[in-house]
């Protein structure tokens, strides 16, 4: 059996939180495995230097995962609360090589469209059919490309975290509905276009019952960002 990488092994343990919980609904689940590239990113990470005219910087060595695709779609239904999640991951290289689906909404100035042409998903919510996507944007050159979250409604957010970060909060969160929100810039333009309240309600549930189902997490990180938003 091939050694796994600490984030590999981090997610690997995330699924099992999640599938192992008695209380929690599996509405999809894969792990399609390992793909053939050594533990240590040095060559995959060359490879893409020469390729995209990208050094990728230090977190995405420290949080390196080859999975193929690992995927869970979930649901929380208890005395009323009610709590649904998805992830789905897979490797930088894969991701960097995908073209991007067709970002575009009605509202997409030239602009915002140059901006999606290059954006490649890290994470997706394929089951929920929300088309709610998170992107790093590919420029040659920046080695800690900047992180977008698209969502429908809104068009492409910017979020303030690193590569690595998005795989710790996801680690916590869950893929919960939302979580995202909590790592982007939300501009008082934004606020009198859209009602975040749902958002807002939804990520008070998840730390609310969090800390009952996944016991051993630190959730107060993410409180303080709640906080910060309200």
């Amino acid at each position: 059996m091939r050694r796994l990488t600490p984030y590999e092994r981090r997610f690997l343990q995330l699924q099992e939180e999640i599938s192992g919980n008695e209380r929690i609904s599996i509405l999809e689940e894969e792990n399609e495995g390992i793909a053939d590239f050594d533990e240590d990113p040095g060559e995959v990470f060359r490879e893409i230097a020469e390729k995209y005219g990208m050094e990728p910087a230090p977190c995405f060595h420290r949080s390196f995962v080859r999975f193929n695709r690992l995927w869970t779609c979930w649901r929380f239904e208890e005395d009323g609360v009610r709590l649904t999640g998805e992830f789905r991951i897979g490797n930088l290289p894969d991701a960097l090589a995908t073209a991007p689906p067709p970002f575009s909404v009605r509202s997409s100035s030239p602009e915002e469209r140059r901006l999606h042409s290059e954006l490649r998903v890290i994470d997706d919510r394929p089951e929920s059919g929300t088309g709610h996507q998170a992107a790093l944007r590919l420029r040659p050159g920046d080695s800690d490309p900047e992180l977008r979250y698209f969502h429908l409604g809104l068009g492409t957010l910017r979020m303030d975290i690193d590569y690595q970060e998005y795989l710790d909060a996801l680690v916590l969160t869950k893929g919960a509905s939302g979580w995202q929100f909590l790592f982007c810039d939300i501009t008082e333009e934004l606020r009198e276009t859209y009602d975040f309240e749902t958002a807002s309600e939804r990520m008070k549930t998840m730390l609310d019952v969090f800390p009952e189902l996944f016991p051993g997490h630190d959730y107060s990180g993410l409180r303080a960002r709640l906080e910060e938003r309200l």
